[in-house]
């Protein structure tokens, strides 16, 4: 089979295209063909080396919808010919995480392209209780992006308890993450107020549902964001930076939650224990969703709910130019692979 395997660390020069022994599925597997890869900001910090612990040598890619085309040994829900996603992370499936629905926190995680698998490839294994079948109807370069960003985006959202009409700042806007998160929070009711680098992205972020827009500059945006609430602040906010959490922490309204989704620039920054407390500001940390939340994002874009946003769909060779393009800033949303 065709697969794109990281040769080194550095600029997406070195994603190439290989040839590779067609996989084949074991005992409680599936062979996949996959029929569409999304692009993830998690793809460019393993190429670029800024993962720890993350090899070379590998295929990368973890957003990814397929049909089954093989069942490995024994009993499966799946039939050849069902057209799935698959969730993002192996696990165990036996322990107490997993037994109460929280996969996301099983410790036998495998990491797509560090310890198992990667999408961009034209075929992939996969356990079949990782396989969830797609909506009737639903494109599979729409569905690829159900589990990272959208389910992702479910999961972190769900940590909130967030309530109709209350207000929430969603940083990294027009990101894979935030765009999506956009829809979500309107979707639940909420007030959304987003956060933009880039005045260029204003109109995009208010057609996607955003109350508000306030591009961040030098001074950031936490004083805009006080101006904007009437000194109240937000109720919820979606990290997805992870540098600006300082700012995103001095735009919180008294009890509001954080939630942390993003590392972008993979550095610590400070923060005064002072305006916890004051405030009484709980912060959390959110990774990968649950299949529960991938079969409640499946649901929500077939509803209509959430658009999955695809900037363009290129065909697999053109890897490097995907990842120069996201790299560069010149996307809204994600750019997905599909053909060869």
């Amino acid at each position: 089979m065709k697969a794109i395997v990281l040769k080194n660390f550095g600029g997406p020069e070195q994603l190439q295209v290989e040839e590779r022994p067609d996989p084949r599925p074991k005992a409680g597997e599936v062979l996949v063909k996959i029929h569409a890869a999304g692009i993830c900001h998690h793809d460019l910090m393993h190429r670029a080396g800024r993962l720890p612990g993350a090899p070379v040598g590998v295929v990368l890619g973890h957003e990814v919808a397929g049909e089954v085309v093989e069942l490995g040994e024994g009993h499966s829900h799946l039939r050849p010919g069902d057209r799935v996603v698959v969730y993002q992370r192996r696990f165990c499936g036996t322990c107490r995480d997993c037994v109460r629905g929280r996969q996301d926190l099983c410790r036998a995680l495998g990491l797509p392209s560090i310890d198992t698998e990667g999408a961009y490839a034209e075929y992939l294994c996969v356990p079949a209780a990782s396989a969830v079948v797609i909506p009737e109807g639903l494109d599979y370069s729409l569905a690829a992006l159900a589990c990272c960003p959208i389910a992702t985006s479910v999961r972190a959202l769900s940590l909130t308890a967030l309530q109709a009409g209350e207000r929430v700042l969603i940083n990294g806007a027009s990101g894979g993450l935030g765009a999506h998160q956009i829809q979500i929070a309107r979707a639940l009711g909420a007030h959304v107020i987003a956060i933009t680098g880039s005045a260029d992205k204003a109109d995009f972020l208010r057609e996607l549902g955003a109350h508000a827009v306030i591009v961040s500059g030098e001074q950031g945006y936490s004083g805009e964001v006080w101006k904007y609430t009437g000194k109240q602040g937000v109720d919820v906010a979606m990290e997805n930076l992870g540098h600006t959490l300082p700012d995103t922490l001095r735009a919180m309204s008294m009890g509001g939650r954080v939630v942390v989704l993003g590392n972008v620039e993979s550095r610590d920054v400070s923060i005064a224990p002072g305006l916890l407390i004051g405030r009484r500001i709980f912060v959390q940390g959110s990774g990968s969703a649950t299949l529960e939340d991938l079969r409640r994002a499946l649901a929500m874009i077939a509803a209509g709910q959430v658009r999955p946003l695809i900037d363009r769909v290129l065909p697999f060779t053109e890897v490097s130019r995907a990842h120069a393009l996201l790299e560069a800033r010149q996307v809204n949303g994600r750019i997905v692979m599909s053909g060869w």
